[in-house]
């Protein structure tokens, strides 16, 4: 039996992959430098034009309308709203807290970003087309997510997920390792994506509840890092793997991804 046969719609899903990593690295190398479109080697945006293309091609107009309807996908329930501004908060703010009593230096408070900085810096997160997150985000949740979700359990499409997206980052880790300190930075993200799983199962597939949570993780990061010492930069990545991996074993032993929970998308 070919694996066309054994794996229905699995050369859509490869597709995609193979033509988000060719337009975000390719892309990138061109555009290497450039504020916005590849300011450190990966035009982010090449995973969600990815997920259009392929959807566009491989199931036209009712694709199309089923992944815009989950990216304004909104009424989830509060507490997921709560969830997703509570997690980062938490995950972060708990490496913060262990920074010092590993070795590192504590928080310099004197360096916090400012109130208008940050709104600034939500803003871009939150709209900027071609960016993080919302220019990963249809892709990753919107697309492979759910196709990867009909052939494998919850934890092991977060997992496998997490693998790829963790591996397409390699640019931006290459670009400035001092700050993306590779090992961890890569190991981190395995973790991360089966949080997001966990919110995409309680959310019906909602690609927005993605988009937010991948906005506000990085603020809260983006705002306590700017407080490390840039020698502790290795330290932070360590330890925030430590506490998304802690989390995220929490969040799979309490049934957080249950497979009753999968979400009814038109991802056959």
């Amino acid at each position: 039996m070919s694996a066309a046969r054994q794996w229905p719609g699995v050369a859509p899903l490869v597709g995609f992959f193979a033509l988000a990593f060719g337009l975000s690295w390719g892309v990138g190398a061109v555009f290497k430098g450039v504020p916005i479109v590849s300011p450190d080697g990966l035009f982010i945006g090449g995973v969600s034009l990815a997920a259009i293309i392929v959807v566009a091609v491989t199931e036209g107009r009712a694709g199309l309308r089923d992944l815009g309807h989950r990216l304004v996908r909104w009424r989830v329930g509060a507490r997921w709203y709560a969830v997703l501004i509570a997690v980062p908060i938490l995950v972060v703010g708990a490496a913060a807290v262990l920074l010092p009593l590993f070795g590192g230096a504590a928080l310099d408070w004197s360096r916090r970003p400012s109130w208008t900085s940050t709104a600034v810096l939500l803003g871009f997160l939150l709209f900027l087309p071609l960016g993080a997150p919302i220019g990963e985000e249809i892709g990753w949740r919107g697309y492979a997510l759910p196709r990867l979700l009909s052939r494998w359990s919850p934890f092991t499409a977060g997992a496998v997920l997490g693998v790829i997206w963790a591996v397409w980052h390699l640019p931006v880790v290459l670009a400035d390792p001092g700050l993306r300190v590779p090992a961890p930075f890569l190991l981190q993200v395995v973790p991360l994506s089966i949080l997001f799983t966990w919110l995409f199962l309680r959310t019906k597939g909602s690609v927005l509840i993605a988009v937010l949570f991948h906005a506000w993780f990085d603020l809260v990061l983006m705002y306590v890092a700017a407080m490390v010492a840039p020698g502790d930069y290795r330290l932070l990545w360590w330890l925030l793997c430590a506490v998304q991996g802690v989390t995220a074993g929490v969040v799979v032993a309490a049934g957080g991804l249950r497979p009753a929970s999968h979400p009814t998308l038109a991802a056959e």
